[in-house]
């Protein structure tokens, strides 16, 4: 993470209205995850601004926006735009200085921080904050006991798991949960998001997220952002899309 918040008073804390989206492991799909929430938000006319703090070598969104800007006025930052979603990805290889800041008149409605694999450090920082978290993993032995690790870590913040994959869970998965995850699974707090094969293949570009990986998005902000429906009601979404797609991980 960026060490400073430009204009928010102590310059280690995150703002308490931004939504943080964390991998509890290597390859889990937070920027996918990051990005559907983003869209889903964007759907009900709000203004998002969706920072991506991964070195630009592994860069899940280097092809997410739909309209390149250039760079922000500090030249640490590569903006882009899709629909209402502002996005900001790292240039160099030094950390910015800050978090990028918008121009005035194009305040978001919504800050969604792409983390990724946070180191331990900044994972504890995370901890002391008060965002909106989202812990993003796969539904595999190693990666439920990451997960749990991480729950751990963030202790009593406001949490909620994304799980990337099937919508069944095998015994040993089931078995390998920590007490923390199946609270959370218990209180309806992890919603699953579906792999797709067309994702696996051309990456996060441009283009409107599968359906089912939309739907997910609008599970995912609606337990983020209870004012948030999670049918959404933009004029480009069908009106008969579902919610069937996601939920809870069984």
């Amino acid at each position: 993470m960026p060490a400073a918040v430009p204009d928010r008073g102590d310059s280690d804390a995150l703002a308490a209205d931004w939504i943080t989206v964390v991998a509890a492991h290597a390859g889990a799909g937070a920027s996918t995850v990051a990005l559907a929430i983003s869209d889903a938000v964007a759907a009900t006319d709000r203004r998002v601004h969706l920072v991506e703090t991964a070195h630009p070598c592994r860069s899940g969104l280097v092809a997410a926006a739909s309209t390149e800007l250039g760079t922000d006025a500090t030249g640490a930052w590569r903006r882009g735009s899709r629909d209402r979603v502002t996005i900001d990805r790292r240039v160099a290889d030094g950390e910015p200085g800050g978090w990028p800041v918008l121009p005035i008149g194009e305040e978001p409605s919504v800050t969604v921080l792409d983390l990724g694999l946070p180191a331990s450090q900044n994972l504890a920082r995370l901890a002391a904050d008060r965002t909106r978290t989202v812990v993003v993993c796969r539904p595999t032995v190693p990666g439920v006991r990451l997960t749990e690790h991480v729950l751990s870590q963030l202790a009593e913040r406001p949490v909620v798991v994304a799980v990337v994959g099937p919508a069944r869970w095998t015994q040993a998965v089931k078995a390998s949960s920590g007490s923390r995850l199946r609270e959370l699974r218990s209180c309806g707090l992890v919603a699953r998001v579906p792999i797709d094969r067309r994702l696996q293949t051309t990456g996060l570009t441009g283009d409107r997220l599968p359906k089912g990986v939309e739907a997910a998005g609008r599970s995912l902000a609606a337990l983020l952002m209870p004012a948030v429906p999670p049918q959404s009601r933009h004029r480009h979404r069908a009106a008969s899309s579902q919610l069937g797609a996601t939920g809870e991980a069984r």
